[in-house]
């Protein structure tokens, strides 16, 4: 009998694991020696990219709906589209609602009738795209393009018009009773 100690991998574990066998005449348990595996530099990649997605959420919001919203329609495509014939009218509602406002509005001053009138027009563009997709499917070349412009559009407003979170310390503060240490 051999005293020397042999190694095995191991053909059926996960790669990496490494199992040292018994030795013969003792009743000792086996040892089973883990290594574990760098990550691979794509994987090293897609978690850095994901970590700070995921650190940027608020801020990537608007694209983030508009991905949403190029895969939904691509799905209502393929299953019914006659569903553009029923989101049509939203469209005009839109219409309807920038009008009244505009007519209703007391005077008030550029910036905001300016920005009243930027996001009814966007509201607009997406309804129509997604209209024309639901009916003709998504990936048309002319809907692309209104796709990424809506969706630029849109991620530049909230940019701009989003409030910038500040870090302040809470107003209430803990304080210990007078006379307690």
């Amino acid at each position: 009998m051999s005293r020397r100690i042999r190694t095995t991998a191991a053909k059926t574990a996960v790669p990496g694991t490494v199992r040292i066998p018994r030795q013969r005449g003792r009743q000792a348990p086996q040892v089973i020696v883990v290594v574990s595996e760098e990550p691979t530099l794509t994987a090293r990649a897609t978690a850095a990219t994901g970590r700070w997605l995921w650190r940027h959420r608020r801020t990537w919001a608007p694209t983030g709906l508009a991905v949403t919203l190029l895969a939904v329609t691509g799905l209502a495509h393929l299953t019914v589209p006659w569903a553009a014939f029923v989101a049509a009218p939203a469209g005009l509602v839109v219409l309807a609602l920038l009008a009244l406002k505009a007519k209703t509005a007391k005077a008030r001053t550029g910036a905001s009738s300016g920005w009243r009138t930027a996001t009814g027009v966007l509201a607009l563009a997406v309804l129509t795209w997604l209209c024309l997709a639901v009916w003709s499917g998504p990936a048309r070349p002319p809907l692309m393009g209104l796709w990424a412009l809506t969706t630029l559009a849109a991620q530049v407003m909230w940019l701009i018009a989003r409030p910038t979170p500040t870090t302040t310390e809470s107003a209430t503060t803990t304080t210990a009773a007078e006379g307690t240490l």
